[in-house]
């Protein structure tokens, strides 16, 4: 109890005190270094007062100096605070409902996330045009595929949009599997477990040549990764499942 306590005192004080840097920071921070050292700083000192150990495994497979979508699986708010500790500068998905909450909001608005509209189709295609231009211009991006927390630690269906996006942009998809989070704060709740936390970031995966029709197979590769790596670590079932 006293953990939970802590942890949610201090991710609102630190939240609080990263806001006005996030805001100064943002005129003169084009390309985002800035602000993803404070959101590093802050992922680490939140994940710390949890008392969650992180490894990280494949970071050779981050391509540098190339624009590429990371695709991950998500269980518990820590995915984010894990993810955002790797050392590369992405730009990060979120549906809209996450705008709407005080000081994560404008955190994430003002650390250049991009808002979708899962239940308005014309807006997120507006949102999807947007990521492509900013993805023309050299910058990463980085989805949960699923669109929502698994309960059990399970795959969830991934939805198409994130994969059509990588092959009109013609980039690589870099599979993460996030192993850990929800058993540190699981779905529904607000209570902290401390444990460890693992990233396992598998090769790329190549789009340039693929088409839509290619989209299913490609889905699936992806999903097989994850699913795999979860298996082994967990023992938990893969559910394959597209829609």
């Amino acid at each position: 109890m006293l953990r939970t306590v802590y942890f949610w005192l201090v991710i609102t004080l630190s939240t609080i005190i990263t806001l006005p840097l996030f805001a100064f920071s943002h005129p003169f921070d084009r390309r985002g270094m800035v602000i993803k050292f404070y959101a590093n700083i802050w992922g680490r000192l939140n994940l710390y007062t949890s008392g969650v150990r992180l490894k990280i495994s494949g970071l050779e497979n981050i391509i540098k100096d190339k624009p590429q979508i990371f695709m991950a699986n998500h269980q518990s708010i820590y995915d984010i605070l894990a993810l955002i500790t790797l050392p590369l500068h992405f730009v990060w998905i979120a549906k809209k409902e996450l705008f709407r909450i005080p000081l994560l909001g404008w955190a994430m608005a003002l650390a250049g996330c991009v808002s979708i509209d899962r239940f308005n189709p014309r807006k997120t295609q507006g949102g999807m045009n947007y990521i492509h231009t900013k993805i023309q211009k050299g910058a990463s991006i980085i989805i949960f595929p699923e669109g929502t927390r698994s309960y059990d630690g399970t795959l969830q269906p991934f939805k198409k949009g994130g994969f059509t996006l990588a092959m009109r942009a013609k980039i690589p998809i870099v599979p993460i599997t996030l192993i850990g989070t929800g058993k540190v704060m699981q779905r529904g709740t607000r209570k902290v477990h401390p444990g460890n936390i693992k990233i396992i970031i598998d090769k790329p995966i190549e789009t340039l040549n693929l088409g839509l029709k290619d989209r299913e197979n490609l889905i699936y590769r992806v999903q097989e990764i994850i699913g795999k790596n979860l298996s082994e670590n967990l023992k938990l079932p893969a559910k394959l499942e597209v829609r």
